[in-house]
């Protein structure tokens, strides 16, 4: 920089020496030879040492004074004249650059300015944009949310056990916590970090295991740099776990632990409600008072027996119970009474047979018994252990001693009937005829 400097101010003294040592020594010509001055401003318009187009202008201006005193014809009133004009040009000269220069200047200056400004403007449009990214993202992750949400209601929703809830729980975790480790461990909590989430009731989010505070670092796996827990709850009680980890640190945000805690809700509502769902059916087919099963469902077992049985070409059995004398426990001891004599009979009825078995209360005193896969006699032995077990039975009602019988009837599929309505009648027939016998007994024939 300092090296061009000087070679501007070089050649501007060179080209003004120059100028002067032709004035010297062709004085004659002076009046030809002085506008050349003008070649150095012309120079410093378009150079950076503008300051000194002053001193070149002075010496310039001196020069034009002093020089025609050395150039014949110079003191005649015409010389005198055009070398004051020269003089007067020169400075016009000087003035129209100096004037072009400064407008140059402004409009340079107004350039700079603009391209500050756009520059400026540029700076906040990025930032702007880069905000309208970054919002952009934030959108799209809830929406992927929202979507995965609503997918795993759907899915929730069509589970009908709580182990498809399971399932389609730890599928939606795969999917919403991609290239994570999740799992659900139900129960009670088995390490650190379900035992924290059990005493506080609420979900646990570790951004980065080196840099918690809470608990020690030891105590975490290099998979778990990062990891959310959440609590699953079952009609108010903590009944599991929601976890997910990764070895990458500050893998998961406060949406993610938002994410988890719907996940874990949503399964906990849908398992409530199946619970509810399996109970209102069992309320609907199962007597209030003996908890076995009702007339209806009765109904519909049976039939189904027979399709099966007929299928299969094997036979079953029913047999009709009817405990004797019901009406004087009534009648004797009040309703109460009577309400302990059918549950008592009824959990010796449930408990003495298979699970294959079905057992109901057909109405009032009266219950139905299915034998699955048993003809007719060995139904009749089963009852027949029943009805000991019912005569072993003692009870106790306002201070007296009392015991229990029931009479029963059997008949078989197919060969006391193939319908649901023969079968029962046959077994009805047989149990009326274990009454006119003398009650407490089994008829089969």
């Amino acid at each position: 920089m300092k090296n061009n400097r000087a070679f501007n101010l070089l050649v501007a003294f060179g080209l003004f020496a120059g100028v002067s040592w032709l004035l010297f020594a062709h004085g004659r010509w002076f009046l030809w030879i002085f506008p050349a001055y003008g070649a150095v401003f012309l120079w410093f318009s378009w150079r950076p040492e503008k300051e000194l187009k002053f001193i070149f202008l002075f010496l310039a201006t001196t020069a034009g004074f002093i020089m025609p005193r050395f150039s014949p014809g110079a003191d005649s009133l015409s010389g005198a004249a055009m070398t004051l004009a020269e003089i007067l040009s020169l400075w016009l000269l000087f003035y129209a650059l100096s004037s072009s220069e400064r407008g140059r200047d402004s409009k340079r200056e107004k350039i700079s300015a603009s391209l500050a400004k756009a520059r400026e403007r540029e700076k906040n449009l990025r930032e702007e944009l880069q905000r309208y990214l970054e919002h952009k993202a934030v959108l799209l992750d809830k929406i992927k949310l929202q979507e995965e949400i609503a997918v795993s209601i759907r899915h929730m929703a069509s589970a009908s056990g709580a182990s498809e809830i399971k399932l389609a729980l730890e599928a939606r975790m795969k999917s919403v916590f991609a290239g994570c480790n999740s799992r659900l461990d139900s129960g009670a909590p088995s390490d650190f970090i379900e035992t924290w989430v059990s005493e506080r009731k609420i979900p646990l989010l570790i951004r980065n295991s080196e840099e918690e505070t809470r608990f020690s670092r030891a105590l975490f796996g290099p998979e778990q740099r990062s990891l959310i827990a959440a609590p699953l709850y079952f009609f108010g009680s903590m009944a599991g776990f929601l976890r997910v980890s990764s070895p990458e640190p500050g893998r998961f945000t406060q949406e993610d632990l938002r994410a988890a805690e719907l996940l874990a809700t949503l399964a906990g509502v849908s398992m409530e409600n199946i619970y509810l769902f399996e109970k209102v059916r069992e309320l609907a087919i199962k007597d209030a008072l003996t908890g076995l099963y009702t007339h209806r469902a009765f109904q519909s077992r049976i039939e189904e027996e027979i399709l099966r049985a007929a299928r299969a070409r094997t036979p079953f059995s029913l047999v009709m119970a009817d405990i004797d004398h019901f009406k004087s426990y009534n009648d004797n001891y009040g309703h109460q009474a009577g309400d302990t004599v059918l549950k008592a009979v009824a959990e010796i009825l449930s408990s003495g047979v298979r699970d294959i078995d079905f057992v109901a209360r057909y109405g009032g005193e009266e219950f139905a018994i299915i034998f699955t896969g048993a003809d007719k006699r060995q139904a009749a032995e089963a009852a027949d252990q029943l009805r000991k077990r019912l005569e072993s039975e003692k009870f106790s009602f306002n201070g007296k001693h009392s015991g229990v019988t029931a009479s029963f009837g059997a008949a078989q599929f197919p060969s006391d009937g193939a319908t649901s309505s023969q079968l029962v009648r046959a077994a009805d027939e047989r149990l009326y005829k274990a009454k006119e016998a003398g009650r407490n007994r089994v008829v089969y024939e």
